[in-house]
């Protein structure tokens, strides 16, 4: 294997491995909510009410945003043509947490949330190079 080559491999390790970090993390954050899917959303209409979001849509958000996360996780698995629309979908999903989080004025959390941004837009970024 010429040194060129391994360069490029690496880079394609480089995607792969972002891409499996990230569908880990949004898969799971989506498993481990569905079988308690009323006690999160209940937790998150609790968490969220001395915002201006009214308990309505918060717990809307709540019923959908664990089906959404373990979409995500499954289209960066999958990989291939679904690597965008999980990229995509990932980071417009953290624009809402963001959004939310930051209407709680939990700051430290934000600055996780803009991680995964940022890592989504890496992710966005080398998929259009590829």
């Amino acid at each position: 294997m010429s040194r060129g080559s391994f360069s490029r491999n690496t880079g394609q390790f480089a995607l792969l491995i972002l891409r499996l970090g990230l569908g880990v993390d949004l898969a799971m954050h989506g498993l481990v909510r569905i079988p308690k899917l009323a006690k999160f959303a209940d937790k998150m209409v609790s968490d969220f009410s001395a915002t201006i979001l009214p308990e309505f849509f918060v717990r809307g958000f709540a019923f959908t945003l664990p089906f959404v996360e373990l979409a995500i996780g499954v289209l960066l698995f999958l990989g291939g043509r679904f690597l965008v629309w999980g990229g995509l979908l990932g980071g417009l999903t953290m624009t809402a947490l963001i959004f939310g989080t930051g209407l709680r004025e939990e700051w430290n959390t934000v600055s996780i949330q803009l991680i995964h941004v940022l890592a989504f837009y890496f992710l966005l970024k080398e998929a259009e190079e590829r």
